[in-house]
């Protein structure tokens, strides 16, 4: 049996079919026809000349060299131009193949690990095989869908297409969650649904839940806008419940009796501040909460608050997602509410941000955090969150977070300072 050498080393048999089909292509190119009459007579003597070879001398660039000689002795001088044509076609396009398959095992071997986001282990199982889907959905994305320009631009690093993996799929990337409602109404997952918060420990759980079901369902960055503000009503509920208990073991029978009647639609419309405590909605008897056992209450719901806060930053640099190779990127808007459950819940987070995770207190990656700065609100000395500011400061001279927004900027203008729903909120990865 003839053989030859293929250009990765392997022998095969030699076929003259192939030679044919290729001289009839370059014949159909130029002349609109084919000519089977010389491409049989080609692949005759070009079989000939291998079979007079012996030791499997002949490789397949031998062979692709006599078919260009043969047809320009023959005089079909423009068959062999187009034969030449498709014969660099075909090299370009190997080559092409050939760096994209070293691309690609280059990120399944994990070679050449990068780490370009401070979030993604590349090394990861998940790591390997995200990266190497990237480089695919890259191609495509080029190929495909970006505009000849866009690519040639991009290509030559006249510019740079952020995230361009994504575009072929048409994945949105980075948004800010409507937590207000999702907490308030409970919400849905592919397995299961969840119920509305009854407490600051069990919204703060789920805010980590969320954040992390959103990411597995997009690319790029999730963001709650106004967690201080969102966080109120579940800081009151959970103030309720230590009311309550604290009234069980420190109250009077007939106050705890009164409460319990009436806790179920206090904790579902939680509009009692945990600094007033007017109950005088819900109750037409005399009603009066002992010092002690509101001391006991605030104490449990601020060691509550800070708890559930550290927890927080645990759960967001630990909970990993898309496939265990990428922790949630994530960014939290605070610093504009004034209430004291707003206050409290701006400063347990700074504290669980100031502390640090894990038994070293490492500088934690996610939640980047945002303070929102405005006029009135904690700008000045004498503003009601002032104090949180100066507060926010010490934080990120240690921690680097949080960044800063400025809500007074001419694009804000208008906004009211007791609704965070017309001020803007931003996602950040970099300091200010």
């Amino acid at each position: 049996m003839t053989e030859i050498k293929k250009r990765n080393g392997d022998y095969v048999a030699f076929d003259s079919q192939r030679i044919i089909n290729a001289v009839n292509k370059a014949f159909k190119e130029v002349r609109n026809e084919e000519n089977n009459e010389a491409a049989q007579e080609i692949a005759d003597q070009i079989y000939s000349f291998v079979k007079g070879k012996s030791n499997r001398e002949v490789d397949v660039e031998h062979i692709q060299d006599f078919v260009e000689d043969l047809l320009m002795e023959w005089g079909f001088k423009d068959v062999a131009r187009a034969y030449i044509r498709y014969r660099y076609k075909k090299e370009v396009a190997r080559n092409t193949k050939d760096d994209f398959i070293n691309a690609i095992r280059e990120k399944l071997d994990a070679t050449n690990v990068q780490n370009q986001n401070a979030n993604v282990d590349e090394k990861s199982f998940g790591g390997r095989t995200g990266e190497a889907s990237s480089v695919v959905t890259k191609q495509l994305a080029l190929d495909y869908i970006v505009s000849p320009m866009a690519r040639a631009n991009h290509l030559n690093n006249e510019i740079y297409i952020h995230d361009l993996d994504s575009y072929y799929i048409g994945s949105h990337n980075c948004l800010s969650i409507p937590f207000d409602d999702l907490l308030a109404k409970g919400f849905n997952t592919r397995q299961t649904d969840v119920r509305p918060a009854q407490s600051i420990n069990t919204a703060f759980q789920l805010i980590a839940v969320i954040f992390q079901l959103q990411s597995l369902n997009q690319f790029g960055g999730v963001a709650a806008t106004h967690l201080d503000w969102t966080m109120v009503p579940y800081v009151r509920k959970s103030f309720y419940k230590h009311i309550k208990d604290g009234l069980m073991y420190m109250g009077k029978p007939s106050d705890y009796k009164v409460f319990n009647l009436h806790f179920k639609e206090i904790g579902e419309n939680a509009d009692v501040s945990i600094e007033n405590c007017d109950w005088s909605n819900y109750f037409t008897e005399e009603f009066c909460i002992p010092n002690e056992v509101y001391k006991y209450a605030i104490d449990m719901t601020e060691r509550e608050c800070a708890q559930a806060s550290e927890g927080l930053f645990h759960n967001l640099n630990t909970l990993q997602s898309r496939s265990g190779n990428q922790l949630p990127f994530t960014s939290i808007n605070l610093g504009t509410c004034t209430l004291p459950e707003g206050r409290l819940v701006i400063k347990s987070i700074l504290n669980a941000c100031l502390k640090g995770v894990g038994k070293v207190h490492k500088t934690s990656i996610f939640p980047c955090l945002i303070f929102q700065l405005g006029k009135g609100i904690n700008r000045k000395p004498g503003d009601p969150n002032y104090d949180l500011y100066q507060f926010a400061l010490k934080c990120t001279a240690k921690r680097l977070y949080p960044n800063y927004a400025n809500l007074d900027w001419s694009g804000n203008a208008g906004y009211d300072k007791n609704d965070p729903r017309t001020y803007f909120s931003t996602i950040s990865n970099t300091v200010a």
